[in-house]
Formats: C-alpha cells, structure tokens, sequence
C-alpha cells in the first residue's frame, strides 16, 4: 500500500495473525477511522506521512510491536486509544496539535516514552 495517500472512510486492520508489517508511507488523510488490533505478529506499523484523523486511532492487543510514531499527524478529530500492546515501548506523535476527543494510554506495560510535546 505504498501509494495509497487518501482514505475517505476507514481503515480497519485486524485478526490478522501472520501479518508481521503495515506500511503505508504515503498516506496523508484518513477521512474516518484507524483501527489496528489483534494482529499478534505486527511489529512493525510505519503511516510516517499521515496528517489527519477525521475519527479514532485506535491499536490494541497486538502482543509484538514496539513502536507507534506518527511524525507528521497534527489532527485527530476523535479519540486516541492505545492499550494491551504487551511490547509498546515508544508512543510518539510529535506534532499531534489537536485530539477531538480523548487519549487513553493504559496495559502497555513496557511503554517507556510516550512523546506528545505540542499537546
């Protein structure tokens, strides 16, 4: 999905045991919804160009990952939820400027740097 730089709705990844990577470096806007969970061999989730959020992002239980970062998101028009990913160490949006909704960050047990500087 390396040129995919627009989704209208949502994106919805999930039960997807032997997936082991999610690249979508060109994606800009997503008009809905991001949804990533019990995908058990993810490890690696890369939307380094994604801006906009018009709904929720949400990743949970995905046992492998490590790191969530979206450099250049600086919208979210609904709720961030990250929870029970048993490997998170690094949560990082750095621009993320505006969340419409509310963030929940809980059960990720190794998470030991969560960035959000221009919140």
């Amino acid at each position: 999905m390396n040129y995919l730089d627009h989704v209208g709705g949502d994106i919805y990844v999930f039960d997807n045991p032997n997936l082991a990577s999610l690249t979508m470096n060109n994606l800009d806007h997503v008009g809905r919804y991001i949804s990533v969970y019990h995908s058990d061999n993810l490890d690696t989730l890369s939307m380094n160009y994604l801006n906009y959020v018009g709904g929720d992002i949400s990743m949970y239980n995905n046992k492998k990952i490590t790191s969530l970062t979206m450099d250049n998101l600086v919208n979210v028009g609904g709720d961030i939820d990250v929870d029970n990913n048993d490997n998170l160490a690094t949560l990082s949006m750095p621009n993320l400027k505006t969340v419409g909704g509310g963030i929940d960050v809980y059960e990720n047990y190794n998470l030991d740097t969560l960035s959000m500087p221009n919140l």
